[in-house]
């Protein structure tokens, strides 16, 4: 499956380039406002959610979605989420750049723009697009590019967000620079969810890194444990994205009236 998600997303960044050529994104960019800070958004106290817009999975199909993208991220603002997470990829996910946009348009939350990074390109398509952070999947990085793109992110003012899933590739992340660790607690062979994962392996987090523990997350007893473990913030996507009322489940996960 990440195979076909990584040809099919080869195929839509070369189709975007001959569009939007890199040069005209460029000067695009010397006229964008300035980010929302992601990162601090993670900093403030209690565990902090990154709520995410979500229509659809690869084993879970589509998911129905009732709210507009818009009156979903303002249900999660409501609710206390402190960053909006947006999926964009378009073939798996049935996600897009336009989700994007409008999610920025109507929060004041900072907005990850979660796809499957696999070229520089990207990176300088996602800050015109307005997104505030981006997520580098380290199991589709080589160490060399990883940094790289750290180096880009900080070049344009974003945040990232290095997702793992073993002992190794949070290694490859630390080493490659990264502030911001994800643990990703969905098996990527069968999408089966366990956050035991993140709490075996949160140790290998330093204190000055920031620790997000991602999928799998639905309940208050999950947050609870991941917070102990070190955790400062959770990505939630299908949990929020299957309630009946959003607003008031991150208000149960995280036992705060607000953000």
């Amino acid at each position: 499956m990440l195979l076909q998600i990584a040809a099919k997303k080869r195929l839509r960044v070369d189709e975007a380039r001959k569009k939007v050529p890199l040069s005209e994104i460029e000067k695009r960019l010397e006229q964008a406002e300035a980010p929302r800070p992601f990162y601090q958004a993670l900093l403030m106290p209690g565990m902090s959610v990154i709520a995410e817009v979500k229509k659809a999975s690869p084993s879970k199909g589509d998911f129905g979605l009732t709210l507009t993208v818009e009156e979903l991220a303002r249900a999660y603002e409501s609710g206390g989420a402190r960053a909006i997470s947006v999926l964009t990829e378009e073939d798996f996910f049935k996600g897009s750049a336009t989700d994007l946009v409008k999610v920025k348009s109507a929060v004041t939350l900072p907005v990850l723009r979660k796809d499957f990074i696999i070229d520089s390109y990207q990176l300088y398509e996602s800050r015109a697009l307005g997104a505030d952070a981006v997520l580098l999947i380290a199991g589709f990085l080589p160490e060399k590019e990883l940094r790289a793109y750290l180096q880009i992110c900080d070049e344009l003012d974003l945040a990232a967000v290095v997702e793992t899933h073993s002992a190794d590739e949070i290694q490859m992340a630390l080493t490659a620079g990264a502030r911001i660790v994800g643990i990703n607690n969905r098996n990527l062979q069968n999408f089966t969810t366990d956050v035991n994962h993140t709490l075996q392996l949160a140790p290998q987090i330093p204190d000055n890194v920031l620790l997000v523990s991602e999928s799998g997350i639905e309940s208050a007893v999950d947050v609870h444990l991941l917070g102990a473990a070190g955790a400062d913030a959770v990505l939630v996507g299908e949990t929020l994205v299957r309630s009946a009322n959003p607003t008031a489940k991150i208000r149960e996960l995280t036992g705060r009236k607000s953000a």
